[in-house]
């Protein structure tokens, strides 16, 4: 992979040069605070990933047992591998999709972070397994996976909305509820299979939202629903996540 010029920067006042040069925003956040600062804080993908760890705490707080250091330490290990890992790898190896939001971006320095994330949650998901439960490795195994190869689509199948659902709603969740009980129920199940679909329209909500390829009025009205679907998964996290407090 070729390197590129070195540069912690985004483009300054991008929302408008992006207008004057006519480029349109592929992705809903691109639109906005999280594209202005440079490429590595748009990386963590704080939209998404905000629902993303929502869904995880929600998992968590449904068992019936709650316990703060792994759900902690679970957390801590889901950001590093599923936030910063897979986003940084998918926005290094995207073959120039970010390249005209990101002009000055180092390529292969945003690959070796994303890399770097990716082993580290791992690392850290063998620890929390070693030290609660060696069956978890099982979890931590099939998340490392997707996060190294799923935005570099391989196998291609992997690349999918099956695959989507899976490796960020369905494993996550159904992990998230393991590591609290120790035990997968019916619950723990039908939950994971009800995120696993939910993050699936939210990605399809995002596909709308491309203004490329879609009308004004569809990408104003995908972006609507994604931010309800924002706020729903937000609320039941950290209400959930409350329960344990109160």
């Amino acid at each position: 992979m070729r390197d590129e010029p070195v540069s912690d920067e985004g483009v300054l006042g991008l929302s408008d040069r992006h207008e004057q040069a006519g480029i349109r925003p592929v992705e809903p956040d691109l639109v906005g605070a999280w594209s202005k600062h440079g490429v590595y804080l748009f990386g963590l993908r704080a939209p998404f990933s905000l629902v993303f760890l929502s869904w995880v705490t929600a998992a968590s707080a449904l068992a019936a047992e709650f316990h703060w250091d792994r759900y902690l330490l679970g957390l801590v290990a889901a950001f590093f591998g599923l936030v910063v890992g897979a986003h940084y790898i998918d926005i290094a190896g995207s073959k120039g999709k970010y390249r005209p939001f990101f002009p000055e971006m180092n390529v292969r320095r945003v690959m070796l972070i994303g890399v770097a994330a990716a082993l580290l949650g791992a690392a850290l998901g063998v620890y929390i397994a070693l030290a609660y439960n060696p069956l978890f490795l099982i979890f931590v195994a099939l998340a490392s996976f997707s996060a190294i190869f799923y935005p570099l689509e391989k196998p291609k199948i992997l690349h999918s909305y099956p695959g989507f659902g899976l490796a960020w709603g369905f494993i996550p969740a159904l992990g998230a509820y393991y590591l609290q009980s120790f035990k997968i129920d019916l619950l723990s199940f039908g939950f994971a299979a009800f995120v696993g679909i939910t993050v699936v329209q939210m990605h399809h909500m995002a596909v709308l939202s491309n203004e490329k390829e879609n009308l004004p009025e569809v990408t104003k009205n995908a972006r609507y629903l994604l931010s309800l679907h924002r706020t729903a998964a937000l609320s039941l996290g950290l209400l959930l996540l409350l329960s344990k407090v109160i």
